[in-house]
């Protein structure tokens, strides 16, 4: 067994790898991988007979210009151009999975992400929508969601407000940061004047559930132009502002992590945490999403019920995940960032998967844990629910542990990060990893992973 004071500083050290995305890396379960087309197409028809409750995320990977700090699926050159091909292979993914997915399988949440969803335009959109309603058990009881760029937020309003029509309630729009040298490094467009008129047109549009998303733990980024970005983005009076530390696993500038230290991060979000609290915006300590609305979590339906209940997910388009009851899998592009092979294995009428892995309880226990820390707690009925154990149970000795350093508290209904724990969330989040991820997390060469 992984001795837990070693496993507490080792995440502390790797805090750039030990967050809420699990596996560490992208070859770390693969002991579990199902092989061969018949195989795949047996287990999933036999796990969807299983699910009750999903949820449907659809990813669009264009955008004018990938960002540096991008770690998804995003086509640039002679793909960029394929927006019709990749609409027809969406729809046909949607076909076959109509045929094991239920027509009671009653789903919970649906985002649409990217990418810039906005730049497939309004009338593919559009058809994506109708086919789902057409196909799965989606209403408009749940809150719809997507995303936007500033840019695109002005410069296609008219298809903004044709978005909206279709009955998509809430939109995020990334804002960043609003530091000139870190948004040209980024390779990202983008001023306070551009954002203020692409909030005027976002509400002009209809829309009432509005997001901003804002990026701290760059390399480059003081405390100060942190600071100045969290009081902007209050200034915008969107309902929800989301704070997203950097991830750098993945991504064009991935060895600047080597730069960030854990206690420049922490203070960021310290900070950002008193002004948006101050401004009426409310959240637990070490939650990302920040809501002014009583009652809201700030999230979409699609990732509140993946958050506190591991609802399984369904992800649909390039690169995009879905987590079962026992699997994980990644859609083609995932590694290559390419759209070319997804649409080759559709217009074969294959499931356009490039990894999925049958999962043993203790990883699927892990990678639900990990996300969950993205509000900071544990829902101790929502897991008796998902996975029929008790937590305290299953994790009596990483709880007491934790409790021990005063970095967590339990009580009847919640496990709850405490503050200091949110300081040392990196440190927390190991400890309940499968034995598998402890041994690789302390083993890892970091300079080969980051690379």
């Amino acid at each position: 067994m992984t001795n837990l004071n070693n496993l507490f500083d080792r995440g502390m050290e790797l805090h750039y790898i030990a967050n809420t995305a699990y596996p560490l890396t992208p070859t770390s379960v693969r002991e579990y991988a199902i092989k061969g087309e018949e195989a795949v197409n047996a287990f999933l028809a036999q796990e969807y007979k299983q699910i009750n409750e999903l949820c449907l995320y659809v990813h669009i990977p264009f955008c004018k210009t990938r960002c540096k700090f991008c770690e998804y699926v995003v086509v640039s050159g002679s793909e960029a151009e394929l927006k019709d091909k990749y609409l027809d292979a969406v729809l046909k993914e949607i076909e076959l999975y109509s045929e094991i997915v239920g027509n009671d399988t009653r789903i919970l949440g649906f985002d649409i992400g990217g990418g810039t969803p906005t730049e497939l335009g309004a009338a593919r959109i559009e058809k994506i929508t109708n086919k789902l309603l057409n196909t799965f058990n989606l209403t408009d009881e749940i809150s719809w969601s997507i995303e936007t760029t500033p840019y695109n937020a002005i410069h296609k309003f008219d298809e903004l407000k044709d978005i909206r029509e279709l009955g998509f309630r809430r939109l995020s729009m990334g804002v960043q940061t609003i530091n000139k040298d870190l948004l040209r490094k980024m390779e990202r467009e983008g001023d306070t004047l551009l954002y203020r008129r692409a909030v005027e047109a976002i509400r002009k549009a209809g829309f009432k559930q509005f997001n901003v998303d804002l990026m701290y733990g760059f390399k480059e980024q003081s405390i100060e132009d942190f600071e100045s970005t969290v009081e902007y983005a209050v200034s915008l009076f969107p309902e929800y502002i989301t704070l997203y530390e950097m991830r750098y696993k993945l991504t064009q500038i991935a060895t600047d992590a080597f730069d960030v230290t854990r206690a420049k991060v922490n203070q960021q979000y310290r900070i950002a945490y008193e002004i948006l609290t101050q401004n009426g915006y409310k959240a637990n300590y070490g939650k990302n999403t920040f809501s002014r609305i009583a009652n809201d979590h700030g999230t979409s339906d699609y990732l509140t019920h993946r958050v506190i209940n591991a609802t399984p997910y369904l992800g649909l388009g390039a690169g995009a995940q879905s987590l079962g009851l026992n699997y994980l899998a990644y859609n083609q592009g995932a590694a290559t960032k390419s759209i070319l092979k997804y649409i080759s294995n559709i217009e074969k009428g294959i499931f356009p998967i490039q990894d999925i892995y049958q999962l043993p309880e203790e990883e699927m226990m892990a990678k639900a844990l990990s996300v969950m820390f993205y509000f900071g707690f544990v829902n101790l009925k929502a897991f008796k629910q998902r996975f029929n154990k008790e937590f305290i149970n299953v994790f009596e000795k990483e709880i007491d542990y934790l409790k021990q350093w005063n970095l967590a508290e339990i009580d009847d209904n919640q496990f709850t990060v405490t503050k200091n724990g949110m300081d040392h969330l990196s440190g927390v989040i190991p400890m309940f990893y499968s034995e598998r991820s402890k041994n690789e997390l302390m083993t890892m060469n970091i300079e080969k992973v980051l690379k």
